[in-house]
């Protein structure tokens, strides 16, 4: 008797009476793995509850039996390959263990040859429990049979699904197994193979990452993922997630055959993916969950699925093999043979047959040696809903689709869905006043406002992080690296488009253009109310008053030796005189003109004075306007490289500090020696610093017009003056191939199209917009024109109303004169009057 013999009869032999020994109906299973001791264990407790479950009936009464004789014992066979000895020492211990005639079968996944059907498992049926993949063709059809579908038949199915969605170009991500590569190939689609790393152990995966960057920068649209490694799948999902590959706007198909595991409670796909469901999950029975859950054991629902269907089919082929597993059997036939074994899975099982488990139909076609005819449900997962589409149907080695809900489940999908934000990494970099970070880890500025904006209008919201330029030279590249990584999703702040940049990323429609700009104080104010009088200088004007009373004193001195103007009632009297010579000088008309010779040759040479008098006058006002109108003030980079006495610099480290240095072109070139020569004083990198020297008029900056408009807004008595050269175009940036960069473009022509660019712009850029007092400096943009303006000639208006007001109050200063000097005399005269009567009555009385 060998020592396997005797451990049965140890475990469930009983001697009866006779002296013969009872034993129950056994199919002894070898379990082979590197730690199949858990695996052995897992079976013994998954056949304990499905012998349990239901007894066979007995075939006389067809009434279930009280007793159930039927038994499933599995022992686990270690492969160890740590050394030579050991793995020496494990290829013999298989070898004796499956030359002993009481072993029925073979459980495990492919090893090598420790699974060899010509060397070790040499009279047993090998059941796989694993994928066969790649080793397919090394394992004979007619030895080992797989639980889970064949790679040919997976490949049939594969192919088929892909065919009646109408895909024609897929790319195909698989580790090992890529038989549906020519499947698909065959059938006229054009498929682009990707090996994905040996080892997926995290979503965080540097390979993988890769891998997934350069297939976003493809622009593929459809993506194939073929693995039965759970962790596999869920890793490669997860890293396609986080770098955006996974998007609404791509088709991901999973080939695992438990797609209903990855669309679980606790996990949302932003994108839309296909899958296949071989897995029933109504057919693992709760009891058994609970066992898995008592042994602690970590292990996926198909991995269960495949513990219980290989459980459920040994059971199944002990019932045929001892019918109502109700009488008792002797020593030396309780267990089931080898031989009867394979007979009852090739022959019975199936044909005749068939066992239904977790993963569906089992039916082995003789001529295929793999399994057939069972039914795999199509699974779509998009909107955060799953739907079923359709099925295939394997028969006979021909896959048969039908996505009999296809067209009505695209009806249903046409209606709006339940928008959810899809959140969007975004790296950026302080760089006013595009990004500001606050104290407290806030941020503001013009790209910051702008992504509000663009979240407002797309299903997209961001979460912000500060990068680092890891080359102080060269800025924002911290964020260009954090894109090319796959560690953010999008990029924010100063990032300028440039052509080496472009090769590495993607941008958006430019949001803002700038070229360079000198950041300069104001002109103080120069505003004269009296400009009119600028053309003669004081004397002269004194000069002038003097000589209109000097000719109103001769005309009047001369109009008394007039023999014509005596008895005349208009008479050159003091004032007349003064007044006619004053409307000569003001070119006014008078009522009339002096009669004799003398008075006539005075006026004549008056008139000519005067003529001189308002040419110069006239000629001179046109002359000081004009000196006006031109402007000495620094304006353009011509005006400061010729000049020495305003000190002018630019940012160390800049684009055009660069810029400066490399450009042999004047006036660039003068400007670059100029600021080499006072490197330390005229290099800067504070911004306080900067706005002080600046301010203070000791100094000009050169820089980004964006850069110093945002300067010029936050401070008054400063001002940016554009220049036309250096210039940028500022944009978001993206990792190549990203989906969703479309639906960001919208948004920013919408945003442009309302308007609400130009706000943006507006309110961080707009110059002493946040002046808190009246700005008392003359901007450049504010300059004098050619045309005259109301400062100019106001002073005119002031002597205008100062000369009405006094003529008004003389006027009522005479007026209140005469008033009161008619009254006086009325006063007087009723006196006089009052006087005369009282003479005349004491005159009467006396007489």
């Amino acid at each position: 008797m060998t020592l396997l013999a005797l451990f049965h009869l140890l475990v469930f032999g009983v001697m009866d009476s006779a002296g013969m020994y009872q034993y129950n109906f056994l199919i002894n299973a070898t379990v082979v793995g590197v730690r199949p001791e858990s695996a052995a264990r897992l079976y013994s407790d998954i056949a304990e509850i499905l012998l349990s479950e239901e007894n066979p009936k007995d075939l006389a009464s067809s009434q279930a039996t009280s007793e159930n004789y039927c038994k499933l014992v599995f022992t686990p066979l270690v492969y160890d390959k740590s050394t030579a000895d050991s793995f020496y020492t494990s290829l013999m211990r298989a070898r004796d263990n499956f030359n002993d005639g009481n072993v029925s079968v073979a459980i495990g996944p492919y090893m090598e040859v420790f699974t060899s059907t010509d060397y070790v498992i040499t009279k047993q049926t090998h059941i796989l429990t694993s994928a066969a993949g790649q080793n397919a063709g090394m394992m004979d059809p007619d030895r080992v049979v797989s639980i889970l579908p064949e790679p040919s038949s997976l490949s049939s199915v594969i192919a088929a699904t892909v065919r009646e969605l109408k895909w024609k170009d897929v790319a195909f991500l698989a580790q090992d197994d890529f038989s549906p590569v020519l499947s698909m190939g065959q059938s006229g689609i054009q498929v682009w193979p990707i090996r994905l790393p040996n080892k997926v152990k995290s979503p965080d995966d540097p390979e993988l990452k890769r891998n997934l960057i350069e297939l976003r920068k493809s622009q593929r649209k459809i993506f194939i993922l073929h693995s039965n490694n759970r962790d596999v799948v869920m890793n490669v999902l997860q890293a396609a997630q986080q770098i955006h590959l996974l998007h609404d706007k791509i088709d991901w198909f999973v080939t695992y055959p438990d797609f209903e595991d990855f669309l679980s409670e606790n996990t949302t796909w932003s994108g839309t993916l296909y899958g296949l469901q071989l897995l029933r999950e109504e057919k693992i029975p709760q009891n058994i969950s609970d066992v898995v859950d008592l042994h602690n054991v970590t292990m996926s629902r198909l991995d269960l699925a495949t513990a219980i269907d290989v459980v459920g089919l040994l059971r199944h082929i002990l019932w045929k093999e001892a019918p109502g597993c109700n009488r008792e059997r002797l020593l030396d036939d309780h267990i089931v043979s080898a031989e009867a074994f394979t007979w009852q899975l090739k022959n019975t099982v199936g044909p005749t047959s068939p066992y239904n488990g977790a993963l569906g139909q089992y039916i082995w076609d003789k001529s295929s040696k793999g399994r057939t005819n069972f039914t795999i449900d199509i699974l779509r997962y998009i909107g955060y809903t799953k739907q079923e589409i359709g099925q295939v149907v394997f028969i006979n080695g021909t896959a048969d689709v039908t996505l009999s809900q296809f067209n009505q489940t695209r009806a249903v999908l046409a209606e709006p869905l339940e928008m959810k934000k899809i959140k969007l990494r975004v790296a950026t970099q302080q760089q006013d006043p595009f990004i500001m970070i606050g104290p407290d880890n806030t941020y503001s500025g013009f790209s910051y406002d702008l992504i509000q904006k663009i979240s407002e209008n797309t299903r997209y919201e961001f979460e912000l992080y500060e990068t680092e330029d890891d080359d102080v030279k060269v800025k924002t590249n911290g964020m260009v690296n954090a894109l090319v990584s796959g560690n953010a999703s999008m990029a924010i702040g100063a990032l300028e488009v440039t052509a080496e940049r472009e090769k590495l990323i993607s941008f958006s429609y430019t949001v803002m253009s700038s070229q360079a700009s000198i950041l300069i104080k104001k002109a103080d104010s120069t505003t004269n109310y009296f400009q009119f009088l600028g053309p003669f200088s004081g004397e002269l004007w004194a000069m002038i008053l003097l000589f209109i009373m000097v000719a109103g004193l001769a005309l009047y001195v001369m109009s008394r030796f007039d023999p014509t103007q005596e008895g005349n009632v208009q008479r050159f009297d003091l004032k007349e005189s003064l007044w006619y010579s004053l409307n000569i000088i003001l070119q006014g008309s008078t009522d009339y003109s002096p009669q004799t010779t003398s008075m006539r040759a005075i006026i004549a040479f008056f008139w000519f004075c005067v003529l001189i008098i308002e040419a110069a006058y006239t000629a001179n006002l046109a002359a000081h306007l004009t000196l006006q109108q031109i402007d000495n003030r620094i304006k353009t980079v011509h005006d400061l490289a010729g000049q020495s006495s305003l000190m002018y610099g630019v940012e160390r480290g800049s684009d055009l500090h660069e810029f400066l240095q490399n450009t042999k072109e004047d006036p660039y070139e003068r400007l670059w020696a100029f600021i080499k020569l006072n490197e330390d004083k005229v290099l800067l990198d504070n911004t306080t610093e900067i706005i002080n020297r600046v301010k203070a008029g000791t100094m000009a900056f050169i820089a980004d017009g964006v850069t110093n408009g945002y300067y010029a807004n936050q401070h008054c008595g400063i001002e940016s003056i554009v220049q036309n050269f250096q210039t940028k175009d500022f944009s978001l940036g993206f990792p190549k191939g990203a989906p969703y960069l479309d639906d960001i473009n919208q948004a920013l022509l919408r945003l442009k199209e309302e308007g609400v660019l130009d706000t943006l712009r507006s309110k961080w850029l707009e110059t002493g917009k946040n002046c808190t007092e009246e700005d008392k400096s003359r901007s450049i943009s504010q300059k004098t024109t050619p045309e005259l303006e109301l400062t100019n000639m106001i002073g005119v208006f002031i002597v205008l109303g100062v000369f009405i007001g006094v003529a008004i109050i003389v006027d009522v200063a005479s007026r209140m004169y005469k008033w009161d000097k008619n009254t006086r005399k009325a006063k007087t005269t009723t006196e006089l009057n009052q006087s005369c009567e009282t003479n005349v009555f004491d005159n009467q009385v006396n007489k």
